[in-house]
């Protein structure tokens, strides 16, 4: 028995939500969805070796509200594997609403 609002509403959204580790999808099913230049970019860059690829951090708006990071990739890849396994849930309509809290961060719409 929960002991306060907060304690009751915790209680029935872990009655009523599920949650699920999607399919890691591979940097080729990105390409899917984004340019095969993208893709690429995400998986080599590095704050290390981010002045090599001053062209493409312009190109791609990749900076102070998008900053480079250790496993950027690995961390896009992740985010996005829970939005394509989502809409996939979604389309079989095996769930009616889906939420991924990462998916398109502060860009999301």
């Amino acid at each position: 028995m929960a002991s306060s609002p907060s304690g009751a509403i915790n209680l029935t959204l872990s009655v009523c939500l599920r949650t699920q580790r999607p399919r890691l999808v591979d940097w080729r099913e990105l390409t899917r969805f984004h340019s095969d230049d993208y893709i690429h970019f995400l998986r080599l860059v590095t704050p290390d070796n981010m002045h090599e690829y001053l062209r493409q951090l312009q190109r791609f708006n990749v900076g102070e509200d998008c900053p480079v990071f250790d496993g950027v990739f690995e961390f896009c890849q992740l985010y996005a594997s829970a939005s394509i396994g989502g809409a996939a849930k979604l389309n079989a309509k095996s769930a009616d609403i889906v939420i991924n809290y990462s998916g398109g961060l502060h860009h999301a719409k």
